[in-house]
């Protein structure tokens, strides 16, 4: 029997939690929260905050940080990347115990540059007994896990052996880890089909068609590929899960928190100040990398434009068309 701390008790928390206890039922499972009517949901196997009546496996609960991670063989992370460091610092000063990090958060590590999964990687080194880092990343919604429906996403790591255990740990009927060695390309992709599925949802809500999105989104992986080819990710891994297949996912539906940021973003539902999104902070961090390095990425910069500089819709979709005739490249 082992012991898992899940640290995070929304919808990705209770999603991963319910597959590791499908996938082992006498393992030990218990979810860290802030939140306490979802921990006494929990307790009682539903979270209704995010899934309403479906039914999920009773959890051990706690919202002491410190002994929740007492003891544990593995701690999943499953809260937004801006709370990520304050986090880290408490399991660094905290953890005894020999433990293997497991990442299922994107973006890039708080007040950097660098991927989270570098970050992590980076962050873990000042404790002895964190014995590595895998994250996992793909085309998936928590909502979907959930109802089992078949997901396949990547286990995302350096170390074979260590992705090799988490695949284990995590495999069911229904949920399934290939493994990545590229780190770099799969934090890429997934930190650049954030902001992507952000104009994918303005188009939507601005009223364009299938046409337009389908040809929006290939040269969207044209960006997502001169932005990984600068971060020095690998060509063919921007095509596999972390890529092409968490951009289909979140680009195309109104689960994606980013999509439906941009579908109100366009209604004026919703003050980008005021919102926490992964795709905004990815915004803002890709601005800055684009300008230092020359990068063209025209759908970032007027994404970038319209958020953040009231740039109108109009004049962006217009210098994007009004581009110069050219081979596609």
């Amino acid at each position: 029997m082992k012991k898992i701390t899940i640290i995070g008790s929304g919808a990705l928390g209770t999603a991963l939690g319910n597959v590791l206890k499908d996938a082992n039922p006498n393992n030990d499972v218990l979810i860290y929260g802030i939140d306490q009517n979802e921990l006494n949901d929990l307790k009682n196997g539903r979270n209704a905050k995010y899934f309403k009546n479906i039914k999920v496996n009773k959890f051990n609960v706690s919202n002491n940080l410190i002994l929740a991670i007492k003891n544990a063989d593995y701690i999943v992370l499953a809260i937004p990347s801006i709370v990520i460091d304050d986090v880290m610092n408490i399991i660094i000063k905290n953890l005894k115990n020999d433990t293997l990090i497991v990442n299922g958060c994107k973006g890039f590590y708080p007040k950097s540059e660098n991927p989270l999964h570098k970050g992590l990687v980076e962050k873990s080194k000042k404790n002895k007994y964190i014995r590595g880092v895998v994250s996992i990343s793909g085309p998936s919604f928590a909502i979907e896990i959930v109802r089992k429906a078949l997901t396949l996403i990547a286990a995302i790591g350096y170390d074979k052996k260590q992705i090799k255990e988490v695949q284990e740990l995590f495999r069911t009927d229904y949920f399934k880890l290939y493994m990545q060695t590229d780190v770099t390309g799969a934090e890429i992709g997934g930190i650049y089909k954030n902001i992507l599925a952000i104009g994918a949802g303005m188009l939507s809500q601005l009223g364009f068609k299938i046409n337009t999105l389908a040809s929006y989104l290939t040269r969207g992986m044209k960006e997502l590929s001169v932005l990984n080819k600068q971060m020095g990710g690998r060509e063919k891994t921007i095509y596999g899960l972390t890529g092409l297949g968490d951009l289909i996912l979140t680009a195309t539906d109104k689960n994606s928190r980013n999509f439906t940021y941009g579908m109100n973003f366009v209604k004026k539902n919703n003050d980008s100040k005021n919102v926490t999104l992964e795709g905004l902070t990815a915004l803002s961090i890709v601005e800055k990398i684009r300008i230092k390095n020359n990068l063209y990425l025209p759908i970032q910069e007027a994404l970038y434009n319209v958020i953040f500089k009231n740039s109108s819709f109009e004049d962006e979709i217009k210098k994007l068309w009004n581009s110069d005739l050219k081979e596609e490249n």
